[in-house]
């Protein structure tokens, strides 16, 4: 689900191509910009399926974005991986994607960690891939990498729980890298309030935005892992935002909101240029006329199936 997302969507394509992904699901959310014209390539050659969150009832358009995600996939894929433009979800073992779900064919489902970029000091919007430029990110223990997404099964899973979570067939537990099993935990409206008010005093760590939780505290990504770009630059961060501002009215508060999320997630603890290898599989691909072949790259430093 994607609103304006034209400099970043061939990058996002390519780059998890190259981890072995055949398919795409994109949502179109009335997006005013070229998103459309960028993706015509590959809904051509029949890589991208890409549908119209203007389909979607005025309330639970998320939801329902999911909820067909997961018919068309149906019967069509074996894992689908339930993720945004901002996220690159990827095997730091160098495997192919496929190989390690491969491990995890008895669950219904996977969740991988985040590990949160911040906006490597860039003010202004550089050139270049994203995977390229932003190489600073939080501690790889920083709560807010507890978050994860989903790799589900389409057959098994019955219906999303909010962006991050699914249920299953039968009650059945989606598991982490390390097949544990995760349950989701809910927290409440006010409890969460209470939780953005604390965050802002020196205390152990909270994460403020959680709505849902899993039930593993433990951060893992030795096998899959997805680096989420959650703010890149200043710049790149306010357009984002100005894109999904409620009203006009709002604009004072919102602003506000948005500079703490952007003070909260812009962590340059650590360099970690995991990605930038990929780079230049990735330049080649987008030169190339948007190649149609949807196997992974064999030849990509140390990769193994």
């Amino acid at each position: 689900m994607f609103k304006d997302e034209a400099p970043y969507l061939a990058e996002w394509i390519e780059f998890h191509r190259l981890m072995g992904v055949e398919h795409f699901f994109l949502y179109d959310n009335a997006s005013n910009d070229s998103s459309r014209a960028v993706l015509q390539p590959w809904v051509d050659a029949g890589v991208v399926t890409l549908g119209d969150c203007a389909m979607a009832p005025a309330a639970g358009g998320q939801s329902w974005v999911y909820a067909d995600g997961l018919q068309r996939a149906r019967g069509n894929a074996r894992w689908v991986a339930f993720i945004d433009i901002d996220e690159f979800l990827f095997s730091p073992e160098r495997s192919s994607l496929a190989g390690v779900l491969r491990d995890f064919e008895r669950h219904p489902g996977v969740v991988v960690n985040w590990q949160i970029y911040g906006s490597c000091g860039f003010h202004t919007m550089p050139s270049g891939l994203v995977i390229e430029n932003f190489l600073t990110r939080a501690r790889a223990s920083w709560v807010r990498n507890q978050r994860v997404k989903s790799i589900v099964d389409p057959a098994r899973a019955v219906r999303c729980r909010g962006p991050h979570f699914f249920e299953y067939q039968d009650g059945a537990l989606a598991v982490t890298e390390n097949h544990e099993p995760v349950r989701i935990i809910e927290r409440r409206t006010g409890l969460r309030q209470l939780t953005k008010q604390l965050a802002r005093l020196p205390l152990p760590a909270i994460d403020p935005y959680a709505v849902r939780r899993s039930s593993a505290r433990d951060i893992s990504t030795q096998r899959l892992r997805i680096n989420h770009y959650a703010v890149k630059s200043r710049q790149e961060f306010s357009k984002k935002m100005a894109r999904h501002a409620p009203t006009a009215g709002a604009d004072r508060r919102r602003s506000r909101v948005d500079r703490r999320y952007f003070a909260y997630h812009d962590r340059n603890d650590v360099h970690d240029a995991v990605l930038a290898p990929y780079a230049p599989q990735v330049r080649a691909r987008l030169n190339s006329a948007h190649s149609t072949d949807p196997e992974p790259d064999k030849t990509l430093p140390g990769r193994s199936e």
